[in-house]
């Protein structure tokens, strides 16, 4: 059993890593067969990775156990963004409230790594650590449900970030913001953190003025 499990996680991850680097691409079909022989390995474990990047919203499944790779609209972008904003604002407003100085000192080195990795033209590692980071701010605000519920966007955020990539100097410029987040975190300045999140997401995002307003959740 655990045998299976182990080579589940692995098929799994193998084919995550396709999807994000797009090797298989957006709109592509997935062909269990296919990737059976690629990998080396049966039927089954292809089909309970693809029916888990389902679940994540990485794969679409359809009637005769087609499947293929998530494509986006701008609707699709818009409500994943709002989504992210909100439980991003919630985040740090926890973070600022139960963070240790420890803690952000381990924030700060993920943000180091993120900066060099994009600095260095590595999309898809800065993607990961991006992530990384945002998770991070859940965490240290000690609320797991919290942390349970982005982890679960986040195989789709990092493919909508990767397919959506086009400048690294103005990526460089959002990443940096990871640092003043940091110093705000520090200072216990709520306004300021929440105020960095919303330029750092609404960037990205394209969300205006109007969805920024509705979010706020104060103590």
């Amino acid at each position: 059993m655990a045998d299976r499990q182990m080579l589940g996680e692995t098929v799994y991850r193998q084919i995550t890593d396709l999807i994000l680097r797009q090797e298989i691409a957006c709109g592509d079909k997935i062909a269990v067969d296919a990737l059976s022989k690629q990998l080396g390995v049966s039927r089954t474990p292809v089909t309970e990775a693809v029916q888990r990047l389902a679940r994540e919203g990485l794969v679409e499944l359809f009637p005769h156990r087609s499947a293929e790779v998530v494509t986006f609209d701008k609707k699709a972008k818009t409500d994943l963004g709002l989504t992210r904003i909100m439980l991003d604002t919630l985040a740090v407003q926890l973070a600022v409230r139960y963070g240790s100085p420890a803690e952000f000192d381990e924030l700060r080195k993920i943000a180091d790594e993120c900066y060099e990795v994009a600095k260095a033209g590595d999309v898809f590692n800065w993607i990961r650590l991006e992530c990384e980071f945002h998770l991070g701010l859940a965490t240290i605000g000690k609320n797991m449900n919290l942390a349970g519920i982005m982890k679960s966007l986040y195989q789709k955020v990092r493919l909508l970030q990767f397919v959506s990539y086009v400048d690294n100097d103005i990526s460089l410029n959002m990443i940096k913001l990871h640092f003043d987040m940091i110093d705000k975190l520090e200072q216990r300045d709520v306004d300021g953190v929440i105020r960095l999140i919303h330029k750092h997401l609404t960037y990205f995002y394209d969300l205006d003025e109007h969805m920024i307003s509705l979010v706020r959740i104060d103590f």
